[in-house]
C-alpha cells in the first residue's frame, strides 16, 4: 500500500509540476510497474478516474486543456497527500502506544524486584524473569539465634 501511495503520487505531482507534458498526462495500464505498484492495488483505479483521469483502451489519460479536470487532479493530491499522513500518524502512534505498554510491563517487573536500583540487572540479565522472580520471592534465611544470657 505504501508503495501504491508513493506512485499515486508521484504520477499525481508530475502532472501538476508540468501540466503541459503529454507524457505525465497519460498512463499506461499494461506497464508491468505500473500495474504492480498502482493498478493491483484495490481502488487505485478508481482513484484514478476520481482524480480526472479517463480510460481509453490501455491508457489512462487526462485530458489536456481541460481545467477541470486538472483541478480535480490537484484535489486528488492533496487528498491523498492527507490520507497518507493521517495512516502515517495512526501507525507512529501504534508504535509509541506499543513501546509505552512495553516500558509500563518493565516497570511493574522492576517493582516486583523491590525497583529500579534492585532490580534492573535482574530484569535484563534473566531469560524469563521467572528465576529471578522467584528468588525475590523467597524469604531470606532466618538469623541465627541471640547467645544466651550470661549467668
Amino acid at each position: 500500500q505504501e508503495t501504491c501511495y508513493s506512485t499515486l503520487l508521484k504520477l499525481l505531482q508530475n502532472v501538476i509540476d508540468k501540466p503541459e507534458e503529454p507524457k505525465f498526462r497519460s498512463i499506461k495500464a499494461t506497464n508491468a510497474a505500473i500495474k504492480a505498484k498502482v493498478l493491483d492495488c484495490a481502488g487505485a483505479r478508481a482513484f484514478l478516474l476520481a482524480a480526472g483521469f479517463a480510460e481509453d483502451g490501455d491508457l489512462l489519460t487526462l485530458p489536456s486543456g481541460d481545467d477541470a479536470a486538472q483541478a480535480s487532479c490537484g484535489a486528488a493530491l492533496v487528498a491523498l497527500k492527507s490520507h497518507a499522513n493521517d495512516c502515517s500518524d495512526a501507525y507512529f502512534r501504534e508504535v509509541r502506544d506499543a513501546k509505552i505498554t512495553q516500558a509500563k510491563a518493565d516497570e511493574a517487573k522492576l517493582n516486583e524486584f523491590g525497583g529500579f536500583s534492585r532490580g534492573i540487572h535482574n530484569l535484563r540479565s534473566s531469560s524469563s524473569g521467572k528465576d529471578a522472580a522467584a528468588a525475590a520471592t523467597q524469604p531470606s534465611p532466618l538469623p541465627p539465634p541471640p547467645p544466651p544470657p550470661p549467668p
